[in-house]
């Protein structure tokens, strides 16, 4: 698949790319429980946002005391509370009632679905649930976020100064966000002057 990037869209628009592919088709499939994850600013809960929005479907970002739920829900929530007696009801409320829920949470939260930071029965709940990733950016991605963050801060520079700051970070999502902020800072600082040399200097003086 493709990378598709809108540059003349807002922040709020969805990337679609090998990276999230398998979780977008799970949307697409109405998989009746699922659990997405994924880093840092990897667009969860802008995918949830728009396919909430899209099918009519309830977006909430806590877990509630009172259950009245009649429909397909989305829970956004980073962190799971895995020892939470209450998010045990919740879940169990959707399992018994044969109500869709899609939960959007990190990749940490599902790392620790098999030790001590889950209740048991809280374990037993979520291994019903189907789980898929949103993964880390390859190159091209991870080109094209940089792109886009400086796009939304109206700044436009050479593309060989993305590529040298590439050389210098990680390839994650988050690390596109804080490249874009670095160019941005580096600008403000020179005079909105910038070239490879300053790239260089900047990283490796971290």
């Amino acid at each position: 698949m493709q990378t598709f990037l809108n540059l003349n869209s807002s922040d709020e628009e969805i990337i679609y790319s090998l990276e999230n592919d398998t979780v977008i088709q799970s949307l697409v499939k109405r998989v009746k429980y699922s659990i997405i994850y994924g880093p840092n600013k990897s667009g969860k809960t802008t995918i949830a946002k728009k396919f909430s929005i899209n099918n009519n479907i309830d977006l909430i970002n806590n877990v509630p005391n009172e259950l009245s739920f009649n429909k397909e829900t989305y829970l956004d929530l980073n962190t799971l509370p895995g020892q939470d007696e209450n998010f045990f009801h919740f879940l169990q409320y959707f399992v018994t009632n044969n109500i869709p829920l899609t939960i959007f949470t990190t990749e940490n939260s599902i790392d620790k679905l098999n030790n001590d930071f889950y209740l048991p029965d809280v374990v037993s709940r979520l291994k019903q649930f189907n789980v898929c990733n949103i993964q880390n950016p390859d190159k091209d991605l991870l080109f094209k976020l940089i792109n886009k963050y400086l796009y939304l801060k109206s700044i436009s520079v050479p593309e060989e100064i993305i590529i040298e700051v590439m050389k210098y970070i990680e390839r994650t999502y988050l690390s596109a966000f804080e490249a874009a902020n670095t160019i941005n800072h580096l600008l403000y600082e020179n005079n909105h002057n910038i070239n490879l040399s300053l790239i260089r200097e900047h990283y490796e003086r971290l």
